[in-house]
Order: structure tokens, then sequence, then C-alpha cells
């Protein structure tokens, strides 16, 4: 999975309109329940899928959030310059993405493919991530029995390094079933292992503590 530049992205929005819910300067707002055939793209804007619903079709943003609420179903994420947010028992048909800006997934909750920042936290609390997590420049914690099935990767930095230390915390017996890979020499990372969290693979290019 390659991270998408806001340009790039917002280009992409303003081509793939046609067959999805497109709009700028507009939010959009799926009610509880409700079910959504194509995708939502906005700039300027933020989505919110409601409890039970479902967006068959991808839903990004550029200078926006997007919350999904418990027990939704909906296709891939992105936004540049906002957070992503997934409540409990939320299926996603794909990846998750943000430029500058956390993503949180809660309990029960299945991302089918990959699962990326640049610049900002990654919070799992009892979830599942199918394919890879990876981060440029973002504390990563994993909780309440989390499970991440790929690699856990710290992506090197684009343009000049601002020291900023990475911290990995796997907890609560969270599960690391592939390998923690560091690819940017210049970057200190620390990987935490307390209450059962456990590396299956290697840990590369990172210092290890035991908690």
């Amino acid at each position: 999975m390659k991270m998408k530049t806001s340009a790039t992205l917002a280009a992409l929005i303003l081509l793939t309109a046609a067959g999805c819910h497109a709009g700028v300067n507009k939010s959009f707002r799926v009610h509880d329940g409700e079910k959504v055939d194509g995708g939502l793209s906005t700039v300027n804007g933020s989505i919110d899928v409601g409890r039970d619903a479902e967006v068959r079709g991808a839903s990004r943003t550029v200078n926006g959030r997007i919350t999904i609420d418990d027990g939704a179903r909906v296709g891939d994420l992105t936004t540049v310059n906002g957070s992503i947010r997934l409540g409990r028992k939320v299926a996603v048909d794909g990846d998750v993405e943000s430029v500058n800006g956390a993503i949180r997934v809660d309990a029960g909750s299945e991302v089918r493919r990959d699962l990326e920042t640049v610049n900002g936290a990654i919070d799992l609390d009892g979830a599942l991530i199918a394919g890879q997590v990876a981060t440029y420049n973002g504390d990563v914690t994993l909780r309440a029995g989390s499970r991440v099935k790929g690699d856990l990767v710290i992506e090197r930095s684009r343009g000049s390094l601002d020291h900023h230390r990475v911290d990995i915390r796997i907890e609560d017996g969270s599960l690391v079933e592939g390998d923690v890979v560091v690819r940017d020499d210049r970057r200190s990372v620390t990987v935490y292992l307390a209450g059962g969290g456990e590396v299956k693979g290697e840990i590369r290019g990172a210092k290890v503590v035991r908690e």
C-alpha cells in the first residue's frame, strides 16, 4: 500500500466523482442502518457513518475526519488532514489510510487489508488487522488482545528527520504475527512488550523493553 499525497488524493476525488457521492465544502452523514451504494468523497468535509450502516464503496476526504460507528461495514477509508475512528465491530473491506491524523480502531473491529499513517498515532484496542500496519511518524499501541497478521513497519521518513522517537507498545495479550521492521535507521524506535504482548516474527532495528 502506498500513501497518497494530498494533491494526488484531491485529483483522485475529482476524477472518480462519477458513480459516487461527492462534494466540496460538504460533509456526509450516513444514518444508522442506512445502506449507500457507491463511495463517499469530499474536500473540506467530514464523513460520519452511523451504527449498523453500510457504505458499498470507498470513503475519501481531504481536510476532514472519518468516523465509523459500531457495527457498520465500509470499503477503503482515506483522509488527508484528519483522523479516522472506527467503533466496535466495524468491518472494513479494504485499507485504512491517514495523512496528518491519528487512527483508532475499537474492540471487535476488523480491517481486512492494510492500515497506515504518515503523521499520526495508531491505537488498536481489541482490533484485528488482516494485513500490515505501517507509519512514517507516529506511535503505535496494541492493547486488549489486538492482532496484526502482517508486519508492523516504521517506514523511512520523507524529507528531513525531526528526531521524533517512535514508541510501539504491544500489551494485554496483543500479537504481531509478522515482523517489526524499522526501515529508517535514523529513527529511534522502542518496542515495549507487556502483559503477554508478543511478536511472533523478528524485531529489526528497534530496542526491545519487556515490562
